[in-house]
């Protein structure tokens, strides 16, 4: 091979290089902002609990929100058409709590500030082309 040629081989595998790295730089950032921010949930005035419908697409999750006091009870309940959709919850110092993921849950609260509750589907589901689950999620806080 010609040293032009090589030289020609490896400007085009540069240029491709350039191309992917900037295609990701673009695409990434989408992806993460496709998932959007956490929705602060707001209960009706003189209510204690509400319902929240949404749906997820394979490794999507849906995050919420919740302000609570310590010593409050606060109780979740998910139900999908898709069983392999869960949800877990981080405390105010954003550790997961003592559960593992799950569909029920209730605990009488220790901290008070923000939890965070975070929808998703097993890997085992979400890795399958066209996955996706719709979803409502019960929350009520006494």
């Amino acid at each position: 091979m010609s040293q032009p040629m090589r030289r020609n081989r490896s400007k085009s595998y540069r240029h491709l290089a350039g191309a992917v790295t900037i295609t990701m730089l673009l695409v990434v950032p989408v992806s993460i902002l496709a998932e959007g921010a956490p929705e602060r949930v707001r209960f009706q005035r003189g209510h204690s609990s509400t319902t929240l419908r949404g749906r997820i697409a394979g490794f999507d999750t849906k995050d919420y929100v919740v302000g609570a006091k310590a010593g409050q009870a606060m109780a979740l309940r998910l139900s999908s058409p898709n069983s392999s959709t869960y949800f877990v919850i981080y405390s105010i110092n954003g550790r997961a709590t003592d559960m593992n993921e799950t569909t029920e849950w209730s605990e009488n609260l220790s901290e008070s500030g923000d939890y965070v509750i975070r929808v998703f589907m097993m890997r085992s589901a979400a890795r399958r082309k066209g996955s996706a689950a719709n979803f409502i999620l019960s929350i009520s806080i006494k």
